[in-house]
């Protein structure tokens, strides 16, 4: 019987990356287990759980050492308190998305700016109204960023608005590093002071218990009527219901959301017939590249954990990142 067990609850990396596994580590085990029912019955005698394990899961998993995160955000595995609890080993995979969730943020940046969702609506109608967007063009160059959380998504954010001539300001209780085109960097207590002064703010925080809906009602109310919110990280950091009526009554020039509170978005959401309103369905970051990042990601650690190494992208699971 092999000596290590891991069970692979999610497809996240492609069904043919089991068969990869198994050709590199030949004495693992690799348990996959797609539906909770499948998930629960393996976990049992799993060492390594690939996925979110929900709370039956987890607590059927009697000798469970290491939950490895497919993604980056693992709000949904620290909101079960025994696995808080537990010595279990929590690890994510941050750094691939990074890229493509930076690439994406200017994009709808851009496109908001333009009214790129309104003319391509008027060129399936094969409508020319030039009369239409007369004065209506935002430019980037003199505007000012205001990015909620200076982790890496943050960080590739900065790097790339330097090309349009942007001013940033950053929140974040503790950046590992400021670039140098971001002109201060504050803890949350500077979070309303950058909201009176941003153009733009930009959702890049992790999910936690202080993030939570901290841009609620009253930080809404203090910005600009002619900015804009972008979500990439969390939908849930922001207010939604309160967001919703900021953009009816015209208090925000409009908003791009990738990741909403719930998922997927209530087909009954408002936010769905907002002509100023862009939403994707939490896709920023799927490129192939991201995959392949995060299969190299899981690979190593799967070789370290057989050896004793420490993991990469160990998580402070009471911090939730």
């Amino acid at each position: 019987m092999p000596a290590l067990k891991v069970v692979i609850a999610s497809t996240h990396l492609g069904e043919r990356f089991i068969n990869d596994l198994r050709a590199d580590f030949p004495g693992v085990a690799f348990a996959p287990a797609y539906s909770p029912a499948d998930a629960a019955r393996e976990a049992r005698d799993a060492d390594v759980f690939f996925g979110w394990p929900d709370k039956r899961t987890f607590e059927t998993a009697r000798k469970l050492q290491w939950i490895a995160c497919p993604g980056a955000g693992v709000d949904r595995i620290v909101a079960i308190e025994e696995i808080v609890n537990s010595t279990v080993l929590l690890t994510n995979a941050p750094g691939p998305h990074v890229a493509p969730m930076a690439d994406y943020t200017l994009g709808v940046m851009l496109a908001l700016a333009h009214r790129l969702p309104q003319s391509v609506k008027e060129q399936e109608k094969r409508e020319w109204n030039t009369a239409r967007y007369e004065r209506k063009i935002v430019e980037l160059a003199g505007k000012t960023i205001g990015l909620y959380g200076l982790g890496a998504i943050g960080r590739a954010i900065a790097k790339r608005a330097a090309g349009f001539d942007m001013t940033l300001y950053a929140v974040d209780p503790h950046p590992a590093e400021v670039p140098a085109n971001v002109k201060a960097c504050w803890p949350m207590s500077g979070l309303d002071q950058m909201c009176q002064i941003a153009d733009w703010i930009i959702i890049t925080a992790p999910l936690t218990v202080e993030t939570r809906r901290s841009m609620d009602r009253r930080r809404l109310a203090l910005m600009k009527r002619d900015a804009y919110v972008i979500v990439v990280s969390r939908g849930g950091v922001v207010d939604q219901p309160a967001l919703v009526d900021a953009l009816k009554e015209g208090r925000l020039a409009g908003a791009a959301l990738d990741a909403t509170e719930p998922e997927p978005l209530d087909a009954a959401s408002p936010l769905w017939d907002m002509p100023n309103v862009i939403i994707t369905p939490h896709v920023s970051a799927l490129s192939p590249e991201m995959y392949e990042g995060r299969r190299r990601i899981f690979r190593e650690n799967v070789r370290r954990f057989i050896v004793g190494d420490e993991l990469l992208h160990l998580c402070d699971k009471r911090a939730g990142f």
